[in-house]
C-alpha cells in the first residue's frame, strides 16, 4: 500500500521533484517525507545507513544521548521548541569510518498540505576519514499554497571525513521556512555546503553555524534569487576553533521585487586561522532590496580573516555589447544574470553541478 502511494505521489509530483533533484541521477540512498510521513526510506551501500530519525533514536542510544539536539538547541527559538515537542520525523544518516561513497544520497521533504506546518529533524553522522555527497530537497505539492517548513539538521564529521552537502529550495510565494542547522567538524575534516533558492517564498530564515577544529575546513556556498516580495534572511556562521582551521562563505545574490538580508559570520578564535567571506548583490528593479551584514571577529593576533561586499545594477556597458552582439535585452539580462550566478563550486560531483546550474538556467529564464 505504502508504495502504491509512494509511485501516485511521485507521478502526480514528478516535475516538483525533478526541480529538486530528486530521482535525477544515480544514487546510493533515497529518502521522501510528505508533511510527516516518511514515503521512500532505503540505502544501497555497505557502510551506509539512511533511516527514520525516530528509528535511529530508538535503535542507538548514542544517537539519543549525543547527537540529538545536542548541536541545536531545543530552547533557541519558538521553532526548535515546536521541534522538539513534535514526533521527530526526518533521516538518520550514517557512514561508517574509512567508507568513501561517490554517488549521492537524494533525499526530498515536500509540504503536501496547504495551511499545515511540516517539522523536520535531520541527523547526519560521518565517521572518521569517510566521505559522502548529500542532495536534499524542499518543495511543496503542486496544491499547495500556503504553509510552514521547520527544518531542524545536525550534523557530525569525524576526523578526516568528508560531506558535501547540496541543498535545493522550491517553495511558494505564500510559504515560511525556518531552518535551524548547527555542525562539527572535526580535526582535518571536510565540509561543503551548496545552498540554492530561486523561487519565490513568503520568508525564509535560516543562519546555519559550524564549529571548526584543527585542520578542518568549513565552506558555504549560497545563492539567492528573490521574486515577488520575496524575503530572505540568509547567511552563516563559522567559529574556527583549531589551530589552521579555515572557514570560506560565498553568496551570490540577486532582487528583483524582494528583500534579501545576508548575514555572514567567521570568528578565529586560535593560531592559523584563514576565513574569507564575500557578498555580491544584483538589484534588478527600484524596490529591490539587498543588506549586506559581514562580521569578522579575531581572538587570537596569529589570524587572517577577510571579507568582501557589493552591490550593484547590471551594467549599461555589459548590456549594450552583448545586444550589438545579436542577442536581445532579454537574452542579455539572462545571460548577465547567469554569469553573475555562477560561483564556480568545486568539490561536488558533475551531476550535482549539473543540476544546480539547470535551476539557475530555469528561474531566470522565467523571470528576465
Amino acid at each position: 500500500m505504502e508504495n502504491k502511494r509512494l509511485d501516485e505521489i511521485i507521478s502526480n509530483e514528478n516535475s516538483r521533484l525533478e526541480d529538486i533533484g530528486y530521482g535525477g541521477l544515480p544514487s546510493c540512498g533515497n529518502f521522501l517525507v510528505m508533511d510527516a510521513s516518511v514515503l521512500e526510506s532505503m540505502y544501497a551501500v555497505d557502510g551506509l545507513e539512511v533511516i527514520p530519525i525516530f528509528d535511529a533514536i530508538e535503535k542507538y542510544p548514542r544517537v539519543r544521548e549525543k547527537l540529538y539536539f545536542n548541536l541545536v538547541d531545543k530552547n533557541k527559538s519558538e521553532y526548535t521548541r515546536l521541534a522538539s515537542e513534535a514526533k521527530p520525523v526526518g533521516y538518520y544518516i550514517r557512514v561508517e569510518p574509512g567508507i568513501k561513497i561517490d554517488e549521492p544520497v537524494q533525499a526530498a521533504f515536500m509540504l503536501g498540505s496547504t495551511g499545515s506546518t511540516q517539522v523536520i529533524h535531520n541527523i547526519i553522522d560521518l565517521g572518521q576519514g569517510s566521505t559522502l555527497n548529500i542532495l536534499n530537497g524542499c518543495t511543496t505539492s503542486c496544491q499547495v499554497f500556503q504553509g510552514r517548513h521547520i527544518g531542524i539538521t545536525e550534523v557530525y564529521i569525524a576526523e578526516g571525513a568528508s560531506l558535501s552537502y547540496t541543498m535545493l529550495h522550491n517553495w511558494g510565494e505564500n510559504i515560511e521556512v525556518y531552518p535551524v542547522t548547527g555542525i562539527r567538524v572535526d580535526k582535518d575534516a571536510r565540509f561543503v555546503s551548496n545552498y540554492a533558492a530561486m523561487t519565490s517564498v513568503k520568508k525564509l530564515v535560516a543562519y546555519p553555524t559550524a564549529w571548526v577544529e584543527a585542520g578542518g575546513s568549513a565552506r558555504f556556498h549560497s545563492i539567492i534569487y528573490s521574486k515577488n516580495n520575496s524575503f530572505f534572511d540568509m547567511g552563516a556562521r563559522a567559529v574556527l576553533e583549531g589551530e589552521d582551521s579555515g572557514a570560506e562563505i560565498i553568496s551570490r545574490v540577486v532582487s528583483e521585487a524582494g528583500i534579501v538580508i545576508s548575514r555572514q559570520m567567521i570568528e578565529g578564535k586560535r593560531p592559523g586561522c584563514k576565513g574569507h567571506m564575500e557578498c555580491s548583490g544584483l538589484l534588478l528593479d527600484e524596490n529591490a532590496v539587498i543588506h549586506t551584514i559581514p562580521e569578522l571577529k579575531g581572538s587570537h593576533p596569529d589570524i587572517n580573516l577577510s571579507h568582501e561586499a557589493a552591490v550593484g545594477r547590471i551594467s549599461s556597458k555589459e548590456l549594450s555589447y552583448l545586444m550589438s552582439r545579436g542577442l536581445t535585452e532579454e537574452e542579455a539580462r539572462s545571460l548577465i544574470i547567469r554569469g553573475f550566478l555562477d560561483i564556480g563550486i568545486e568539490g561536488i560531483p558533475p551531476r550535482i553541478h549539473d543540476i544546480i546550474e539547470d535551476t539557475i538556467k530555469k528561474s531566470v529564464k522565467g523571470s528576465v
